[in-house]
């Protein structure tokens, strides 16, 4: 026979509920209760009386849990300082011992984490965080001293960017955009991560397979252009909603897009099977890269010009665009023609004093503007 939540309550309280009530007898005033919130005050405090009582059941689980876990520690260092310590050195067996006194922390800790609701996940994440000390502790006493200083220091960072990574599967949602934001997160973090490890490794991997300094740039671009893709790929189709209602908006931003990544295949495709001739100098590749980025604005500005006069915006000063393409071109014939009689110090020079002529021309137009604007009869 089943007993009910309030007849459980009722005898943890001290109401006999099995006793049969007579029909014919009207019961005493004593055992009518005065309303119903006496009767509800009555069943929550019996509840609250379980619940505190089950409550101080799990905290014993835990306690005796913990002291378990802290005897097998002792039990496990005493087997490994007897047995198998003098096998190794010691940084090694100072490493053993954090290791598993990590572990056992972990577990405590893991336990005392309610796994009701998002427990689970608060649990996942800080299991993950726990095993990525215990790598990190392990690759620094066993490994880190086949590397360099530089490549250890990419193992750890790649390391904690894939703990990222975990973490970022585990708290954002699947549902609704959630998807579009975890293959985003999850796209940058991973260019990151080869970021984190290409830079240390490269070296490396020139030994399999002969790059040249420009071939390492078109790499780490390549990878950029690829994360890019991957990072706006699931927002697309939101895109396209939000400028619906802008005609003509929609080809624009696509086309700008395009271009810009047009624009970077290119410079990878320069860098790969271009850069590295010998007929071409350094500051002749710069003047390259220059001019592609002068063409594509070039595109880019005659695609929204003409949108943006239709609807009476876009910048007061096109005079200053111009004068700003015409500043990228002369770099762009210094760097062709004349960069290599000087040296990289001379160069930077001549972009500063370059620079600083076109900051004084916008500021002079601008200031000449404002005084003839303030110059102006405004009583009338």
């Amino acid at each position: 026979m089943r007993i009910s939540l309030e007849e459980t309550i009722a005898l943890d309280l001290g109401f006999d509920t099995m006793k049969p009530i007579d029909e014919d007898v009207t019961p005493s005033a004593d055992d009518i209760p005065e309303d119903d919130e006496a009767v509800e005050s009555v069943i929550e405090i019996g509840i609250s009386t379980r619940r505190r009582r089950g409550r101080r059941r799990e905290t014993k689980i835990q306690e005796y849990g913990s002291l378990a876990s802290m005897i097998a520690w002792m039990a496990f260092l005493f087997v490994w300082l007897f047995f198998y310590a003098s096998n190794y050195g010691i940084f090694e067996n100072i490493a053993i011992v954090l290791i598993s006194l990590l572990i056992v922390g972990a577990l405590n800790a893991v336990s005392r984490i309610p796994i009701q609701g998002e427990g689970w996940r608060a649990r996942t994440s800080a299991v993950s965080g726990i095993a990525w000390i215990i790598f990190l502790i392990a690759w620094i006493i066993f490994f880190a001293g086949d590397y360099g200083i530089y490549e250890n220091i990419g193992i750890g960072i790649a390391s904690l960017l894939i703990i990222g990574a975990l973490n970022v599967l585990l708290w954002i949602p699947t549902a609704g955009e959630g998807w579009g934001a975890r293959i985003s997160a999850l796209g940058g973090i991973g260019w990151l991560t080869f970021l984190a490890l290409w830079f240390p490794f490269a070296n490396d991997f020139a030994l399999i397979y002969s790059i040249n300094v420009y071939q390492n740039f078109a790499i780490i671009l390549a990878s950029f252009l690829i994360m890019l893709v991957v990072v706006i790929a699931p927002w697309r189709s939101e895109i396209g909603r939000e400028v619906h209602h802008e005609p003509g908006l929609r080809p624009r931003i696509k086309g700008t897009m395009t271009g810009f990544i047009l624009w970077l295949v290119f410079i990878v495709i320069w860098l790969v099977y271009f850069a590295g001739n010998p007929i071409y100098s350094a500051n002749q590749n710069v003047s390259v890269v220059l001019l592609s980025f002068s063409i594509f604005s070039a595109v880019i500005l005659g695609l929204w010009l003409p949108w943006a006069r239709r609807r009476g915006e876009g910048p007061e000063n096109w005079w200053a665009i111009g004068l700003a393409f015409i500043w990228v071109l002369a770099l762009t014939a210094w760097f062709w023609f004349f960069a290599d009689n000087y040296d990289a110090y001379q160069n930077f020079a001549v972009f500063l004093l370059s620079l600083m002529v076109m900051a004084a021309i916008s500021g002079g137009a601008q200031w000449k503007k404002a005084r003839d604007f303030g110059a102006l009869d405004w009583d009338d």
